[in-house]
């Protein structure tokens, strides 16, 4: 039986496709036409595919970018009602924003509002997530700061943008960074090594400054003839007093560990700052480090003949390792009396073996206070590399910010620059827009913002007092 359903001629439907949809759609046909260029091409080896491939995924991804943000200005802009609701009235169209990505230069087009409330804005630029007057993305500023740790920000620029930015983007980009904090879980552990020491560094006035380091590690375990720090961590401040650092070590040691069966041992040269730890840390032992014990032998020594030196230095060692204070006494009056013309330099060291006695002899009664005590290579790699093993002067400021991203080796932004970016659609951005805006104002201009009279403050006149009941 024939007969006519309209329904049948009905031609399909087209599914509707979203303007973000079809900014996806004709940016990737591109790159696909792109890609079989390739292939069609004389050179297609893997060194050619990675440069060639990484230069066009980078470009579409710029391109992509720079056509959704100016397409959502552009959904902003045409939503005149709400704007109106929250109070954004367009002030100029079209200004250009280039902004200098991991990909390469972002260039993107958007609009200045003012605002009821008081100011302009680009709100696209807050979408976007990039600061006033800021010229390199997040990605950039932490690649920069990173790379500042191992290398001047010369080449740090050059490193990471072909030295597209100056050498004062990267200073400022560490000066507006944090050291990222590591996410553990507590451990119980039966043994600590905290290890305390300084490096000397150069200011920019000419004078000198001490940056100290604190390294935290469960022990030395070997690898073949090589000694590793089991799980280290470094903490370093500038500008702060000892018992601030102290506390700040002590906080971070007690973020990872359950000390309650837990025995510290703290290493160092026998300075007070680093004396004063041990009132931070629980359960805690001096122990003096191999390197000063043998420094302060060696200059004790020095300047006597190699034969006779070579005795004493064995009877001194032999003191220290059978924990015989008396003979210690005994070897420091029979130096002086032998070279009196040396005796400052024997005295001092001397005396300084005596009054860390206990800090050494406890290695021969603990055998756990002989796993740790590398003081003075941390210090090399971590402090020293960057900021004293070349001539160069550093500022307090730059100092406050870099010591401590240089322990933590890696770095954040500050939480209040994070703050100020807004990861939103246009049409999120809105609606949080109007929950910022004064309640009860029906979308109307705040009144102190939509009329200023110039006689509300400053020198009483008769005018003034003709409208203060007005002011009220």
């Amino acid at each position: 039986m024939w007969f006519n359903d309209s329904t049948t001629n009905r031609k399909p439907q087209k599914k509707e496709v979203s303007p973000v949809e079809r900014i996806i759609n004709e940016v990737t046909e591109k790159l696909k036409r792109k890609f079989s260029k390739f292939f069609m091409g004389e050179q297609t080896n893997i060194a050619a595919a990675e440069t060639y491939f990484g230069k066009c995924i980078a470009e579409a991804t710029l391109e992509l970018m720079q056509a959704y943000y100016e397409q959502q200005d552009s959904c902003l802009r045409n939503d005149k009602v709400r704007r109106k609701q929250v109070g954004l009235t367009v002030e100029r169209r079209g200004d250009k924003r280039e902004v200098l990505t991991l990909l390469g230069p972002l260039e993107y087009r958007r609009t200045y509002y003012k605002k009821a409330s008081g100011g302009y804005e680009y709100p696209m630029d807050r979408i976007a997530g990039i600061n006033a007057y800021e010229r390199v993305s997040s990605g950039v500023g932490l690649s920069l700061v990173e790379a500042s740790c191992k290398m001047s920000y010369e080449k740090a620029s050059e490193y990471v943008t072909c030295s597209q930015v100056s050498r004062q983007t990267v200073m400022n980009k560490i000066r507006s960074a944090n050291p990222r904090q590591e996410q553990c879980e507590q451990s119980a552990v039966t043994e600590l090594h905290v290890d305390a020491d300084e490096d000397h560094v150069h200011l920019q006035d000419g004078k000198s400054t001490i940056v100290p380091l604190i390294s935290v590690y469960e022990g030395i375990e070997h690898r073949g003839k090589r000694g590793i720090c089991k799980n280290i961590f470094h903490i370093s401040e500038y500008g702060k007093s000892p018992a601030e650092l102290w506390e700040r070590v002590s906080d971070e040691i007690d973020r990872r560990y359950d000390l309650s069966r837990t025995k510290i041992y703290l290493h160092g040269d026998g300075a007070a700052w680093i004396k004063q730890g041990l009132d931070y840390l629980p359960h805690s032992q001096f122990v003096l480090d191999r390197y000063h014990k043998n420094k302060a032998i060696k200059q004790a020594l020095s300047g006597i003949d190699r034969k006779a030196g070579s005795q004493y230095e064995f009877n001194i060692r032999k003191a220290l390792n059978e924990g015989n204070r008396d003979r210690l006494l005994s070897m420091q009056e029979t130096l002086l009396s032998r070279y009196p013309e040396r005796e400052n330099t024997i005295r001092e060291n001397t005396d300084y073996l005596l009054n860390n006695f206990e800090s050494i002899t406890i290695t021969k009664k603990d055998k756990a206070a002989l796993n740790g005590g590398c003081t003075e290579p941390h210090v090399s790699h971590v402090l020293s590399a960057r900021l004293s093993s070349r001539p160069m002067g550093w500022s307090k400021e730059t100092l406050r910010k870099f010591a401590p991203i240089l322990a933590a080796g890696s770095a954040t932004f500050a939480e209040k620059e994070e703050q100020q970016r807004h990861y939103l659609p246009a049409s999120d951005y809105l609606k949080t827009a109007s929950r910022r805006y004064l309640p009860n104002t029906l979308g109307l201009a705040d009144p102190d913002h939509s009329v200023s009279l110039s006689e509300c403050g400053g020198k009483v006149t008769p005018l003034f007092n003709a409208l203060r009941p007005f002011l009220s």
